[in-house]
């Protein structure tokens, strides 16, 4: 076979790859396991043996083997000293004055870790999400350390094998999208393309150029036109919204249009289908589990620190030590509201955290096609059915659209153009399918000019072509 150039958009929910072979792009399947072939979820799992299972196996294998089971905690001695200020109960008394700084005793106090001593495994998702934070350079997986750039490349070195495969060769230069901005502080930003890179050689590709991800969903539409045209790409995925305004020529072959092309505008913010799956969760399920109950006889509020470590549902099995569920089940019996509390208790108990998060995003997926729909949960001790109508979600979000509005308005700016200016808008990404996404755009921008793209690979196509004439 021809030599072949391969384009990777590694995303935060689903990754993809395209190779150009010079007459034609297609799109690699890579899971075969998963509903579109073609997409291959950006998921990692790590089993107590130290297997590492990739794709959908790795959310199946997750649910199989963590969901409904004993958690069983246990504090453990990190081998470490920390100075600390350790004194008594401080006096009430009117006549009490704490002592200068350099009175206070320090003393060296052995530090602690709680950890769960019988998981059976791990799952990592919106890894590309974590590459921008630099406090996290890794992780303890059962006493193995992995660096965020490892992880990565476990779901890169799946698309290589992939793009091996076709090439019948190993294939060592590729072009990679990424976001226009994976987050608004620019050393974040540095961080993140400097650790994707670094993942990216990990994997095996030893020559790696980056392009931004909506440029290649431009470039993948504008190649198949032959005449003038001002586009813009609005690509939101998992973890970005990310704008692109470009100008193409009227050339007719694909190297000439391609370099007479000219990028107007870029903007982008780091929200998009994660954040709203959050939202939706703090809005229609918080109160499912007690959020606004009232406990003991007082009438406490129920500290609601508690239920944002839902959202992070990786660490939720954390809560299941004897002290927090005695203390839920004391509040759950002087409540007003104890079925929530109890439920509350069920999802900690049975660690239920990613089976919500699912479900929740399977709700957002077919509100794009029905007008309400229903989260559902029917397990042991958590049973959820709460509906939930299409305006409804799209007053839930539209902080978030308003962030999103704002990147696009952003990208007009630069470019130096108003909305009557630009010819067709292109939607990619699997967030943009939401309906108050295509409203906010039609009001924006004339519903005739809107063109919707494939969901999860026009990135990786354009990045192909580009691949093969940059």
């Amino acid at each position: 076979m021809g030599k072949l150039y391969c384009g990777v958009d590694f995303g935060t929910t689903n990754s993809s790859v395209a190779v150009s072979d010079g007459r034609g792009v297609r799109v690699l399947a890579l899971d075969e396991h998963n509903d579109s072939p073609t997409s291959l979820p950006s998921l990692v799992y790590i089993t107590r043996d130290n297997e590492c299972i990739v794709g959908r196996l790795a959310a199946d294998a997750f649910i199989e083997r963590n969901v409904d089971r004993e958690v069983i905690l246990k504090q453990v001695d990190l081998g470490a000293s920390i100075e600390a200020y350790v004194g008594g109960e401080l006096d009430k008394e009117d006549g009490y004055r704490p002592p200068a700084p350099g009175q206070m005793t320090r003393e060296a106090v052995r530090a602690h870790a709680i950890v769960e001593v019988n998981a059976p495994g791990r799952l990592f998702q919106s890894l590309k999400t974590l590459l921008r934070y630099r406090q996290f350079r890794g992780t303890e997986v059962f006493g193995t350390h992995y660096q965020i750039e490892e992880l990565v490349a476990f779901i890169l070195a799946r698309m290589k094998a992939g793009v091996d495969e076709a090439a019948g060769e190993s294939v060592e230069r590729a072009v990679f999208g990424r976001p226009v901005r994976f987050s608004e502080n620019d050393r974040e930003n540095e961080t993140a393309e400097r650790r994707l890179r670094v993942a990216a050689e990990l994997a095996g590709f030893k020559e790696v150029t980056f392009f931004y991800e909506p440029v290649g969903a431009c470039v993948e539409y504008a190649m198949k036109a032959d005449s003038r045209q001002r586009l813009m790409v609005v690509d939101i995925g998992g973890g970005t919204c990310d704008v692109c305004i470009m100008e193409f020529g009227g050339a007719h072959d694909t190297k000439t249009r391609l370099a007479e092309s000219r990028i107007l505008g870029v903007a982008g913010v780091p929200v998009a289908g994660d954040a709203i799956d959050r939202e939706t969760i703090r809005r229609k399920l918080f109160p499912i589990f007690g959020s606004r109950a009232r406990y003991g006889p007082s009438q406490l509020a129920m500290p609601q620190s508690l239920y944002n470590q839902i959202l992070d549902w990786q660490n939720l099995y954390k809560l299941n030590n004897e002290e927090t569920i005695h203390w839920l089940c004391a509040a759950e019996t002087s409540s007003d509201q104890p079925e929530g509390i109890r439920r509350l208790r069920g999802l900690i108990q049975r660690n239920y955290g990613y089976v919500v998060a699912r479900e929740v995003e399977a709700a957002k997926k077919r509100l794009s096609s029905a007008l309400e729909t229903r989260i559902q949960l029917e397990h042991e001790d958590v049973r959820i059915d709460e509906r939930i109508e299409r305006e409804e979600f799209s007053h839930i979000i539209e902080i978030l659209l308003d962030r999103m509005l704002k990147s696009i308005e952003e990208a007009e700016a630069r470019a130096g153009v108003k909305p009557g200016d630009i010819d067709l808008v292109l939607t990619t990404g699997g967030t943009s399918l939401i309906p108050a996404i295509r409203t906010m755009l039609e009001q924006r921008y004339d519903p005739g000019r809107i063109r919707r793209r494939d969901t999860f690979t026009s990135v990786a196509t354009g990045l192909a072509i580009v691949a093969q004439y940059a």
